[in-house]
């Protein structure tokens, strides 16, 4: 039930804000407000309390942000408090963030090596990416030694495993067959 509500709290968000040309700000508070929950648990938990009054919730969040983040984000909020779904902001916050990309031709590409990537690979696979999809890349380099070489690039659903663990297990697999 959160993550679709989340969804649809994220579109319904998103589609204001884009009306109001607000996008950027938006985000940024939402980001903001998901980050300051992560590092304090307890007062989500405080919010998701059947037992402290709806009224009185609403008003913590008030005290917390009001003036600090995007009105429309802090709407957002205190709704999802006052129907006590306020576990779904990280889905509302992941499909705003994924409509504007939308919007914007960007493409979120995860990478992942060995070892860290010069700015000269990370360029050059960032152009490839770019020519191959005709979007705008947000590449997020990652490192797992796990993989021992190579690279493993994720997008739009979509894998391309380079790595020498990946080439190892194709292997495996053609032998066990």
């Amino acid at each position: 039930m959160t993550p679709a509500l989340g969804k649809e709290y994220g579109a319904a968000l998103f589609s204001l804000a884009a009306e109001e040309h607000c996008e950027d700000e938006v985000l940024g508070s939402l980001r903001l407000i998901c980050g300051l929950f992560e590092q304090n648990p307890d007062y989500v938990r405080l919010l998701s309390n059947p037992a402290v009054a709806a009224g009185e919730r609403l008003s913590l969040l008030d005290e917390a942000f009001r003036g600090r983040v995007q009105p429309y984000a802090l709407n957002t909020v205190k709704l999802l408090c006052e129907k006590s779904v306020i576990a779904a902001l990280p889905k509302c916050v992941d499909e705003y963030t994924a409509l504007l990309y939308k919007q914007r031709g960007i493409l979120p590409v995860t990478a992942v090596s060995a070892v860290e990537m010069t700015e000269e690979q990370k360029r050059a696979l960032k152009d490839k990416l770019e020519a191959a999809t005709g979007k705008s890349v947000l590449l997020d380099c990652r490192i797992d030694p796990a993989i021992l070489g190579g690279i493993r690039v994720s997008y739009a659903g979509k894998e391309l495993d380079g790595t020498v663990a990946g080439r190892l297990e194709a292997l495996r697999q053609v032998l066990m067959a």
